[in-house]
């Protein structure tokens, strides 16, 4: 995330470009944009289908023995699996327009620190 900001930030801020400049940049941009969606999309759809399994679970927990009820699907509807961030924040969708917009802002910012009035 760092490198596409600073990526981000070059382009966006540098006086004097040439095409091998933007052309670098720019895969290096997507190169990154890539990966990061990858990993967050992947994260926050596995944390959807965990809910929306454990969900069907609690529907459907009736259908079994009272032996099965009691000891594994307990232990399965009691856990909690998230994909997390350092165990602080669960990764959702909301991250993911988050992310992308705290790199914006602190673009903006930056980027005004370096003008002069």
């Amino acid at each position: 995330m760092i490198e596409l900001f600073w990526t981000g930030y070059r382009l966006a801020f540098r006086k004097y470009i040439t095409n091998k400049y933007v052309v670098g940049h720019v895969c290096t941009l997507c190169y990154n944009l890539t990966f990061q969606l990858l990993i967050m999309i992947s994260a926050s759809m596995t944390n959807e289908m965990a809910k929306k399994a454990k969900d069907t679970l609690q529907c459907l927990k009736y259908r079994f023995s009272r032996d099965l009820r009691k000891t594994k699907l307990q232990e399965v509807l009691t856990k909690e699996n998230n994909l997390t961030l350092w165990k602080i924040y669960v990764v959702d969708r909301s991250l993911l327009i988050t992310s992308f917009g705290t790199l914006l802002t602190y673009g903006i910012l930056i980027g005004t620190l370096g003008e002069e009035s």
